[in-house]
């Protein structure tokens, strides 16, 4: 063995068999070997280096050049380039790859230059290392590091927020953002009907939002809801409980859902969809999904209490609809309204013609029964967007934001036919009296003007309308 060492210790390529066992050695390594000329086209590789790039074989690689044709980023080439020619060498410098399949593969790569006898730079040697795997893992461990700051900063600022519809967009929002999806929704249950509507929703539209209804063990949403569960799908063609055909409306395979919980008591789900880049949610993702709905869930809880004491406290405990209080609420945001837009709206007050009469002739059980028959009435002949509150006994006020004098009319005249059309225990009539909004009244000035305005239409002989010009 001696023979195939030289003075300095190192290999003796001069004898064949100590060539033939440093050849054995840079293929056996787990790193890839290669020699360039000085225009950078590969003259020398071995079957690592020809493995890390995706090639057959050694032929397939040699004489490409690896500057210009195996690099993704043109700049980190030249940086790479810089380098070398500034210090001759450069060690484990990191940097994207171009497999023979186009997809990316990264690399640490330390190099240097090859010297003829005469120090003249003739070519480039070096040694890569596949570190895409590390490479990904340590971005994966940054990600899940800025997840879960981000979900530490979503509880502390969850449980600020006590309006539910502020409190169903944020959740939505932040879904989306933290999980790096497209689609999310945020549905809750109507105990009365077992269904799930959606309540906030981001990548959906307006016609979906609106329109969507899913009893409780229909749909994968109302499986995820009656089990209590949570669901990861990777492919929903291929899996064993949800398969079927992807919707065209979403872009992915993949989608994530889980129920929104307190103390077993169901109170919605929160679907997501759509992860950006075309990538699958995982493990991870539902991991995360699931801690975001448990701190939705007491959010959630906690502004439907807040709603519910709100809604006690502007609602008439008899008709359930809004009282005296909201409607003065009301009235002074209109008031803004128009004083920063320029807009419209219009009053009108109802009165019940001779209820004290029907009370006193059917007792006052019958008579609570006509004013909610009355105020269920007067609602639902008014569009979405209108206020219809009880004033106070037998009158009511219709408030009708964005409504002219004329239309006003209109919406009164059809109050009046439909009291007098209803098929209560007697035939009954009701007056009203109709205003619209001048820029100089005030919330109480308004209130006299159409309280003046039913007075008119009571003088002149009930079942009829007054219009306060």
């Amino acid at each position: 063995m001696a023979a195939y060492f030289a003075k300095d210790k190192e290999i003796n390529l001069l004898f064949a068999d100590a060539e033939r066992l440093y050849r054995n050695l840079i293929e056996s390594v787990r790193c890839g070997v290669y020699m360039a000329d000085k225009e950078g086209n590969l003259f020398f590789v071995n079957q690592t280096f020809v493995d890390i790039f995706g090639y057959e074989t050694k032929d397939e690689i040699l004489g490409v050049n690896i500057a210009q044709e195996l690099y993704v980023d043109s700049s980190a080439r030249d940086e790479f380039l810089q380098r070398i020619e500034d210090k001759g060498f450069v060690r484990d410098y990191e940097v994207e790859g171009v497999r023979k399949d186009k997809s990316c593969v990264i690399l640490s790569v330390t190099s240097n230059y090859i010297q003829n006898g005469d120090g003249e730079v003739v070519g480039v040697e070096g040694v890569v290392r596949d570190v895409t795997e590390k490479a990904h893992l340590t971005q994966r461990l940054k990600t899940e590091k800025e997840k879960l700051e981000e979900i530490l900063n979503f509880d502390e600022k969850v449980s600020s927020i006590r309006r539910l519809d502020k409190l169903v967009d944020f959740v939505v929002a932040k879904s989306t953002k933290i999980l790096n999806a497209e689609k999310c929704s945020l549905m809750l249950i109507d105990d009365a009907k077992d269904e799930l509507c959606i309540k906030g929703a981001k990548g959906l539209s307006e016609e979906i939002v609106a329109g969507t209804r899913i009893k409780l063990g229909e749909s994968i949403a109302g499986r995820v809801a009656k089990e209590g569960a949570q669901v990861l799908v990777t492919n929903i063609e291929y899996d064993d409980h949800f398969a079927r055909k992807k919707n065209e409306s979403y872009k992915s395979r993949s989608f994530m859902s889980a129920a929104i919980k307190i103390k077993r008591k169901l109170i919605g789900v929160v679907n997501v969809a759509d992860k950006k880049g075309g990538q699958l949610f995982d493990e991870v993702d539902l991991k995360i999904l699931c801690a975001i709905v448990r701190q939705a869930a007491v959010a959630i809880e906690n502004a439907s209490l807040n709603k519910e004491l709100e809604y006690l406290s502007v609602t008439d405990p008899l008709t359930k609809i809004a009282n005296y209080r909201y409607l003065m609420e009301k009235i002074e945001e209109e008031i803004n309204r128009f004083k920063r837009f320029a807009g419209v709206f219009s009053l009108v007050m109802v009165d019940v013609d001779e209820f004290k009469a029907y009370n006193d002739d059917f007792g006052h059980l019958a008579g609570d029964t006509f004013l909610k028959q009355i105020a269920t009435l007067l609602k639902n002949n008014l569009r979405v967007l209108d206020r219809v509150c009880r004033y106070g006994g037998d009158e009511f006020v219709a408030l009708l934001p964005g409504t002219g004098l004329e239309q006003a009319k209109v919406v009164a005249e059809k109050l009046r036919e439909k009291v007098e059309a209803y098929p209560f225990r007697r035939g009954m009539s009701a007056s009203l009296g109709v205003i619209e909004f001048r820029g100089h009244l005030t919330r109480h000035e308004v209130m006299m003007r159409v309280d003046r305005a039913l007075y008119q239409a009571k003088r002149q002989g009930k079942n009829q309308i007054y219009v306060h010009e």
